[in-house]
């Protein structure tokens, strides 16, 4: 029997990562995004813009779908609120083209930026609010997808990612810090870095991240309908202050690192926030690196990246 799934954002960096846990799972895979995916063996690639309604020939019967598309810009001083439109949009626009052939099971990515603001360990259970336009078109989408479970009797699952980093990401702490690093290098200054270094996030590798999003949702088919939660996240953490030391130890660039300050980086920044692992953590997975070790690959990746431009 052919196990066959769909993934939508299959060109974005954890978007091409779940399609290798598949293709190494022995999954054909449908790899869909804006831009043509990469191609490889078992897999079938298009170039499918979901801000509009899907061409029905090309939906399959999936036994898995992994709703990864979305406007992934987290901050509201680089996006408005029409730019997350679109996000609510894709999600649409798939759920409506797989209610003719419905699948074994539906899971789509959201954030940990949906829970509402004080809670440093927020469980699955934690109170949501739409502190930014990407945290409203997040939790608006979770809500679609449950809405679309209870029409079709599919069972579905929400899953609130953490920091998410790997040699490919474009985002994010790690990522603009080994740019900075770039920066200076070329000037000859080291790197200063302020504000609320003390801070605490749960880093997760893209190789984790995909194996934990797989697990999850090939437990679903065949299971009772209705929408599950999990946050996916490291079962550890590190400062700010750690990342700058790991990103100056790859890079050799020093790294400045100022007085601490409770002054959020930018407005919507949830400061300290590690969700709570234990639904995860009760499903058996575990995650193979530590958050340090995941900020050491993902940079080291980075740094090589440009000097081979």
């Amino acid at each position: 029997m052919t196990h066959r799934a769909l993934v939508t954002g299959a060109a974005g960096s954890i978007g091409e990562a779940v399609v290798d846990e598949l293709v190494g799972q022995g999954f054909e895979v449908d790899a869909w995004d804006i831009v043509e995916p990469r191609t490889r063996p078992g897999v079938t690639t298009a170039a499918v813009d979901l801000r509009r309604p899907v061409d029905r020939a090309l939906v399959r019967p999936y036994e898995l779908v992994f709703h990864l598309a979305s406007v992934t810009e987290n901050r509201d001083d680089r996006s408005t609120l029409v730019d997350h439109l679109d996000s609510l949009g894709m999600t649409a626009h798939l759920l409506d083209a797989l209610g003719e052939q419905p699948p074994g099971a539906v899971v789509t990515t959201s954030s940990q930026l949906v829970y509402a603001s004080g809670p440093q360990h927020p469980d699955e259970d934690s109170r949501v609010a739409a502190g930014t336009g990407f945290a409203a078109a997040k939790i608006s989408s979770e809500a679609f997808l449950e809405a679309f479970g209870h029409r079709s009797g599919v069972p579905t699952a929400a899953l609130r990612l953490a920091n998410i980093v790997g040699p490919t990401t474009r985002r994010g702490v790690v990522h603009d810090f080994v740019r900075r690093a770039g920066e200076a290098a070329a000037a000859g200054d080291p790197v200063r870095i302020t504000g609320s270094t003390h801070h605490r996030r749960s880093f997760l590798s893209l190789t984790d991240c995909a194996s934990a999003i797989v697990g999850l949702a090939g437990a679903l088919p065949g299971s009772a309908p209705g929408q599950r939660v999990f946050n996916i996240a490291n079962f550890d953490s590190v400062s700010i202050a750690d990342v700058a030391d790991v990103v100056a130890t790859v890079t050799g660039v020093a790294f400045d690192v100022e007085t601490h300050s409770d002054e959020p980086a930018w407005r919507g920044d949830p400061g300290t926030v590690l969700p709570d692992t234990a639904r995860l953590a009760a499903t058996g997975w575990r995650p193979e690196s530590t958050s340090r070790a995941a900020v050491h690959q993902a940079a080291a990746g980075l740094w090589a990246s440009r000097a081979g431009r």
